[in-house]
């Protein structure tokens, strides 16, 4: 029910216009896993891999061989029909569990690839809330200088104030109007990067219309990374080197050789009852026998740089780990700076700020201060509001990150 609600959904997506249509986080990721070809092309490798698999038991071609002609006696039509088939050391064991590694490898890189862009998309859309949310709180300081320009050429005109305090008002309005152009090009910016990781042709609209914070829970371990898919891929990829050395290894092995043969042998005396052997008479009999291998060299050579290869994976592997625990733990200590930075802004800096905007207009507006304390007030009002909210992107981010470390997605 789940699979058809989400079609459904994912079809009025791609139906609608951007201006009628927002996404939320989980419709995103949805869609993001669905379209994205990086994904896809993955899959593929999947399938490929689980083809591969048919291959564990894998026979070479079955010789079948006809002898005719004076090979017994002079009678010279005589036949032989033989079929011999070669049977590898490798097909009984070591190559069906290097298929299976590397299936389990595949979707494994699937699952990491998966993961990246899940954190991808989390990092575009929480950017891009924040991004909205900086623009709309230029659209309050705009309203703002908007005011205090309409005030100041009053106050000019009646006399009350000089030239300095309009010129000095209409630069500040000036100045909120080319951050508006450029938080713009910035939003648009991160909707078409939005837009690529979707694989859609619209640009898509968040449903974050205001930044939020992201709700986070019991922080994982910093040595618990066992649901990384990343780290998981490369620890399967030693299973893949050990696998590998043991089909070289069974190289070393002779192959095993089984055949039959059916003949005439016409002419030829039966000992029991003195009659000669005719063409409708035939021989049967069967082969059994070995492929040594007498030039050791080569297999030497592969089965030492397989044995290489394991001990690189195995290198790789655990220099991921230890990399990925020092990343795990920068980013703990990361969220626990910006958790406490967002607690200061909540008990005491949000409230002041909005303490600041009102006192700060009314006694503007009552003539007990100038445009000078007036406009100090402001941009520190505004500026802890904008700390606030990069406060916020850290703190969402912060938290993405862990999630994609710990391979939560």
């Amino acid at each position: 029910m789940r699979k058809y609600i989400f079609l459904l959904l994912t079809c009025f997506y791609l139906g609608a216009t951007a201006q009628t249509t927002k996404l939320d986080l989980t419709l995103a990721v949805e869609i993001a896993l669905k379209n994205n070809t990086g994904i896809k092309a993955v899959e593929y490798e999947v399938q490929s891999q689980k083809q591969l698999k048919k291959t564990s038991f894998d026979l070479p071609k079955t010789d079948i061989t006809l002898m005719k002609g004076q090979y017994n006696s002079y009678e010279k039509s005589d036949n032989n029909v033989t079929v011999l088939q070669t049977i590898p050391f490798a097909a009984l064991g070591s190559q069906g569990s290097l298929n299976k590694s590397l299936l389990a490898s595949t979707e494994l890189k699937k699952a990491a690839s998966e993961n990246e862009l899940v954190y991808q998309v989390k990092q575009v859309y929480y950017q891009l809330a924040f991004t909205q949310s900086r623009y709309d709180l230029l659209l309050q300081q705009d309203s703002i200088y908007e005011g205090f320009l309409k005030a100041a050429s009053l106050r000019y005109k009646t006399g009350e104030s000089n030239l300095l305090e309009q010129a000095t008002a209409e630069t500040q309005r000036n100045e909120v109007k080319n951050q508006l152009r450029r938080g713009e090009a910035d939003i648009l910016v991160l909707r078409t990067q939005l837009k690529t990781l979707l694989n859609t042709d619209a640009l898509p609209e968040i449903a974050e219309d205001m930044l939020s914070e992201i709700r986070a829970g019991e922080l994982p371990d910093s040595t618990d990374l066992v649901s990384n898919p990343a780290l998981a891929f490369m620890r399967q990829q030693v299973e893949v080197a050990k696998s590998q050395k043991k089909v070289e290894s069974s190289k070393f092995a002779p192959d095993l050789l089984v055949g039959f043969f059916s003949q005439t042998l016409i002419g030829t005396t039966n000992p029991e009852n003195g009659t000669a052997a005719s063409s409708s008479d035939r021989f049967t009999g069967f082969q059994v026998g070995l492929s040594i291998p007498l030039w050791f060299v080569p297999h030497q050579g592969r089965v030492k740089a397989a044995s290489y290869n394991q001990q690189a994976a195995q290198s790789s592997y655990q220099y991921h780990q230890i990399t990925l625990n020092g990343q795990m733990n920068q980013a703990i200590q990361q969220f626990t700076k910006n958790k406490s930075s967002l607690e200061y802004y909540h008990s005491s800096a949000l409230p002041n700020a909005e303490l600041i905007l009102r006192q700060s207009g009314t006694a503007f507006r009552n003539g007990e201060i100038g445009y000078a304390e007036y406009l100090i007030g402001i941009r520190n009002a505004i500026s802890i509001k904008e700390g606030f909210l990069q406060t916020v992107n850290d703190y969402n981010q912060s938290i993405i990150y862990i999630e994609f470390l710990s391979g939560n997605k």
